[in-house]
């Protein structure tokens, strides 16, 4: 028999597991507590099984982590530390991408079990700065995807912070300590981190523009 153990720190939704005994066949399940749930499948290491890991993945991202004891039996336990928040969201251009954006995600992260990016559209960075990036929206994306840090990103099509805290479900917003005094009332708590001094994409536009290499 298979048998398999999902320990998190928070609530499990019942709706929801009991919702994988009809979508998954062969399998049995049992509530053991708030906590956590055990896995009863008839075969061992079925195609089923595997789609219910990558099922509970997607779900719950790397909060979870799989231990084969051995040929009947696994543990998926919880790997999320006491973080501060659950999601997170922050925001930016991430035109010509340096370490100033690499240190405001990096921290956000430290905060947050998810971190939640929110990238400006080419034409919200045409109509608020009078020009296009330099490089386009769907690179500037793949760019920010590929940090470890992040867990998803999302298009800024506008500055309405409180429509993305409201959509996302937002617990918090990290931004650069520049916006201190005149960032915009939200319904969650704003998190300010050090501003990475000399260095920013318009720093080093201007610097390739003089540039006689």
């Amino acid at each position: 028999m298979f048998f398999v153990i999902l320990r998190i720190i928070h609530n499990m939704e019942k709706k929801y597991l009991l919702s994988l005994i009809t979508k998954y066949s062969n399998i049995q399940l049992g509530i053991i507590d708030l906590n956590s749930f055990s896995i009863h499948s008839t075969s061992t290491f079925t195609d089923n099984i595997f789609k219910l890991f990558d099922e509970l993945f997607v779900k719950y991202g790397d909060t979870i982590s799989i231990v084969f004891n051995n040929n009947s039996m696994v543990t998926i336990c919880n790997n999320v530390t006491n973080k501060k928040y659950k999601i997170m969201y922050t925001t930016g251009c991430f035109d010509i991408f340096h370490y100033g954006h690499l240190n405001i995600l990096s921290k956000s992260k430290e905060l947050c079990q998810k971190l939640i990016v929110g990238v400006s559209t080419d034409e919200l960075i045409l109509k608020e700065k009078g020009k296009l990036p330099v490089i386009p929206f769907l690179e500037r994306v793949k760019i920010v995807e590929s940090i470890k840090y992040v867990d998803m990103v999302v298009p800024q099509t506008n500055k309405n912070k409180q429509e993305a805290i409201d959509k996302y479900n937002i617990d918090a917003i990290s931004v650069g300590d520049d916006w201190k005094g005149r960032y915009p009332k939200t319904s969650c708590p704003v998190e300010y981190f050090t501003y990475t001094p000399n260095v920013s994409s318009t720093i080093l536009k201007g610097l390739l523009t003089n540039s006689k290499i």
